[in-house]
This record gives C-alpha cells, structure tokens and sequence, in this order.
C-alpha cells in the first residue's frame, strides 16, 4: 500500500467495490449508477470519485483484485498438494477446489466476475482475456510438470486445449452462477475435474 494511502482511505475503497458487486448482483452493470455504489458503500458520491474515476474503473479493480485472489490461492493449492506429495489426480482436483471454493465464499464477486464484466465494455473483455490466458499459463505449467513427474501417465498438452478446456469449465461455474447456486460450486468439483484428468491422462 503506497505511503500516501491511510489503513481508512483503503478499508473504503474496498467497501466501494464491495459496494458495486452488491449492486450490479441486484440490478446488473449496465444500470447500476455512481449514486447506488455510494449509497451501498455507506459514502458520499464525491468519495466514490475521489478513488474512481468512474464506474467502469470500479470494476476493473474489483475484478483484477478477485482475479489475483482466485490465481493466487489456485497456485497455493498446487504448491502445498505437491509438497503433500499428492497423486497427479488429486492435485487437479486441488485446482479446481480453490477456484470454487473462493468463488462460493463470495457470491456476488463471483456474478462480477463471471457475468458482469462481460457487459463492462472492451476494456473489461481485454482484462478478462488477460486473466484467462495467466489461469491457462498456471495449468499448462502444472500439466507440464506432471508429466514430468508421471510420464506414463500424464501427457504433454498444447495450450489450445488447455484454452477449450478452461472454457467449458468456466461455462460450468457461469450455469451455476446464473441459477443462482453460487454457494452449490463445490458440488461440480468432480466433474471439473474430470474434465482435467481426460485433458491430460496418456492414453493406452
């Protein structure tokens, strides 16, 4: 945190993103105003300004900020799994659980996330293809290394498939996003994973 930026001025702007998350959760990006984060955050207009320049701002910080949590904790999981010693299944399954399990613990950043960036104009789409490519980057990375590590059972992969792959799954959590079931992501862990270990497993 820069020097000039008090413990207060930053607990704020976090309650401010929070603030738009809970809105664009109950009335959705595009008619959620400056006003309605301000009133949700419990803080003037003028303070909303005073850390964004304007909405769409707003949300690409909320979004970086949840994208950098999920990949940091994604990357956690796998360190701990490999120094746990896990099998090259249950280390995929690790993946997946910190992705849902992060996405369930917060709900309406999960419907930012998920749903309203798409709706955020090119500079959001940009960021979000920016956060795919790094979360393709750490499983192309772990699929390298488990098959170094198991090369009898796990196959290189090119990243295009890494690419549909992260697709179909990020198409799974947006269904379950969408029915309203954002606290029920756990319970597509398996199939997530699944989808993984075919991705990668050597055929015989």
């Amino acid at each position: 945190m820069p020097e000039d930026v008090t413990e207060e001025d930053a607990a704020r702007r976090v309650r401010i993103l929070l603030a738009l998350a809970s809105c664009m959760a109950r009335k959705g990006y595009r008619a959620t105003t400056i006003s309605d984060i301000a009133r949700a955050g419990r803080v003037s207009k003028t303070v909303v300004y005073t850390h964004f320049r304007d909405k769409e701002h707003c949300l690409l910080e909320l979004y970086t900020r949840a994208s950098e949590k999920m990949l940091a904790a994604v990357r956690a999981a796998q360190e701990d799994a490999a120094a746990a010693g896990l099998p090259w299944r249950d280390r995929l399954r690790t993946a997946v659980r910190a992705y849902v399990e992060l996405l369930a613990a917060n709900p309406e950043v999960a419907w930012a996330s998920l749903v309203e960036v798409q709706a955020a104009g090119r500079p959001a789409l940009t960021l979000r293809r920016r956060v795919i490519d790094r979360y393709v980057e750490l499983l192309c990375g772990v699929a390298a290394e488990l098959a170094g590590r198991h090369p009898d059972e796990v196959r290189p992969v090119d990243r295009a498939l890494v690419l549909a792959a992260v697709g179909g799954l990020n198409e799974l959590m947006l269904a379950r996003v969408e029915r309203g079931e954002v606290t029920s992501l756990a319970d597509d862990t398996d199939v997530a994973t699944e989808v993984l270990v075919q991705l990668v497993a050597r055929r015989s």
